[in-house]
């Protein structure tokens, strides 16, 4: 199903598909234009629920990192000192190590 989404996607042969056909699938005819509209809208309307619970769990889970942060630095008092030079170190060396 994944190839015939893309086949019809970059299908230059026909006119160019209209945005509700490319959410539809094959299975409903062109003669049932309702059921097409239903099944595109309650797809669109599906990625852009998926896309708005993606981007909220990102915002939570870095709101969780930066509360961690917080916690560490001003209740418990740690000092975070980090070097990046340290790092770019590490890395130099494990790529000299790939390359033998």
């Amino acid at each position: 199903m994944p190839i015939e989404f893309v086949r019809r996607r970059f299908d230059r042969s026909k006119a160019k598909p209209q945005l509700m056909q490319l959410f539809t699938p094959n299975v409903v005819g062109p003669d049932r234009p309702a059921t097409r509209l239903l099944l595109g809208g309650a797809t669109a309307v599906g990625l852009v629920v998926a896309g708005v619970v993606a981007l909220t769990s990102m915002a939570v889970l870095l709101g969780a990192l930066f509360g961690i942060y917080l916690l560490l630095t001003e209740v418990l008092g740690l000092e975070l000192d980090m070097d990046p030079r340290a790092f770019v170190a590490q890395a130099q060396k494990y790529a000299a190590q790939g390359r033998n």
